[in-house]
């Protein structure tokens, strides 16, 4: 619990310093874009190319912060959608091997039932064991509701089951969605980088 605390004061003093370090460079570029600055060129030569060299910096420093924040946004988002994915796995494996478990009891008293429906039948002859045989009726009765409180719960986990798997699959998607968003945003800044070498 503490630990967790701890990384979302982490995360978030992150997010901030991205966020500050943006503004303040928009702030810088529209600090240097103001046109009224570029009057006193006259009186000093070097002082245009001294703002134009700040303006310069100033719109690197933008389009830098502004590149880190878009990627903390990216990876916090595929980090979230990583933890969901394992979450929905460990769930779907809980309720794969709880269905398991209701199918093998479910086969259990139908082979009970059987017996006891071949028991019934072979008991018949017999008066003597009348009391037995009512005793046999009851116990298959109850065998019987046992049969469909499990055959429902089992009905039950593969639903549940079957929406893990359905979420599971979005989150795979998204997933690859966004790696594959991510990979084209990294080619195009790759190939930006290489234009302004």
């Amino acid at each position: 619990m503490i630990v967790s605390k701890i990384l979302v004061y982490k995360v978030s003093g992150i997010t901030d310093g991205l966020l500050l370090f943006s503004l303040d460079a928009v702030r810088e570029v529209r600090k240097y874009s103001v046109k009224e600055l570029g009057t006193d060129a006259k009186i000093q030569p070097n002082m245009f190319d001294h703002l134009h060299m700040k303006l310069f910096r100033a719109q690197r420093n933008l389009y830098i912060s502004g590149f880190a924040v878009f990627l903390w946004l990216v990876m916090k988002r595929v980090i979230t959608l990583i933890n969901q994915l394992a979450s929905v796995s460990g769930t779907t494996a809980a309720l794969q091997v709880q269905a398991d478990n209701a199918n093998q009891a479910a086969r259990k008293y139908m082979e009970d039932n059987e017996l006891l429906k071949q028991a019934l039948m072979e008991g018949e002859a017999d008066k003597a064991t009348a009391q037995g045989m009512e005793l046999l009726r009851k116990e298959v009765e109850k065998l019987k509701d046992e049969l469909k409180t499990s055959g429902g719960a089992l009905k039950k986990s593969q639903s549940e089951a079957d929406v893990m798997k359905k979420q599971m699959e979005g989150l795979a998607r998204e997933y690859d969605r966004l790696l594959k968003e991510h990979q084209v945003l990294q080619n195009l800044h790759d190939g930006g980088n290489k234009k302004d070498e």
